[in-house]
């Protein structure tokens, strides 16, 4: 298509009348929902708009992009130079308000993480031959931080950041082993592969992710789920992985005191009881 805008939205509109009826409905959820639309992969936004993956990645070459991963990029782009700016030297004054809203957001996963799913996480990594840590793009140095940090506690880990280098190991995995597969999205390409090689292969499965409803974690025994409630206290960006970092200590945390807490909740099984652990694992590492 020929018209083009000065930002994601408008080419969206410039040529919204030359899209297909199916493709009308994703172009139209996302004119209707930006912010939303920006937080999204590119199931949630068919699923959302009513459309498949399929009619999405048409009707964003149609409006002048490769894909709907680059226009997300770019729209992503388009609302950072929209954003109003703050004062400097408010934010320069004072470091504890910067550290306060980061506690915030890890303070906040208490509301989302259940003790006793993060015990069994732990469980499944104790009782594996190996444990596969497998991550994309700038999620690859979490993986690799937690695999090292598990080894230190005697888990055999495999990791890396090559996408080649982990799908071949994962392919040489057994029944034995577990996977432990990160992805704010979801849908990190390499990951989801990963996931299949080790479906294949019978493994345990964790996933660390922001999304549910993914393919990621259809199959998984367990899905750890980032709720980022606080991401917008000082207008962070999208792509800060504190939170999976805080996720990664609480299950060191658990694991080396895993039979300390295992007992406790064998001699007292109060539901009550669990929101307080699960604060006290997060303060370890609360900024």
């Amino acid at each position: 298509m020929d018209k083009r805008g000065n930002s994601v939205l408008e080419n969206i509109k410039v040529n919204y009348e030359k899209l297909f009826s199916a493709e009308k409905k994703a172009a139209a959820y996302i004119l209707a929902n930006p912010e939303q639309a920006i937080m999204m992969n590119i199931s949630e936004l068919a699923r959302k708009s009513g459309s498949s993956e399929a009619t999405v990645v048409r009707m964003c070459k149609h409006v002048g992009y490769q894909g709907y991963y680059q226009m997300r990029l770019l729209m992503s782009h388009d609302f950072g130079k929209a954003r109003p700016t703050y004062d400097e030297n408010e934010m320069l004054s004072s470091a504890r308000r910067i550290f306060e809203s980061s506690a915030a957001r890890v303070a906040a996963l208490e509301e989302a993480i259940d003790l006793e799913l993060l015990v069994k996480a732990v469980r499944l990594l104790r009782l594996s031959r190996m444990v596969f840590v497998v991550a994309a793009g700038n999620t690859s140095p979490i993986a690799t931080d937690l695999g090292f940090r598990l080894e230190r506690c005697g888990i055999p880990c495999s990791y890396s950041m090559i996408p080649e280098h982990f799908l071949n190991h994962v392919s040489l995995g057994t029944s034995d082993d577990t996977i432990v597969a990160i992805s704010r999205s979801g849908a990190s390409k390499q990951v989801v592969q990963a996931m299949e090689l080790a479906m294949k292969k019978q493994m345990h499965s964790i996933v660390i992710t922001g999304e549910k409803d993914t393919q990621l974690a259809e199959h998984a025994d367990c899905v750890i789920q980032i709720v980022d409630k606080k991401k917008q206290a000082l207008d962070t960006e999208p792509d800060s992985h504190l939170l999976e970092l805080a996720v990664s200590d609480a299950l060191l945390y658990i694991n080396r005191h895993f039979d300390a807490l295992t007992q406790n909740a064998k001699d007292d099984n109060k539901e009550a009881g669990y929101g307080d652990d699960v604060e006290l694992l997060l303060s370890e590492y609360k900024l």
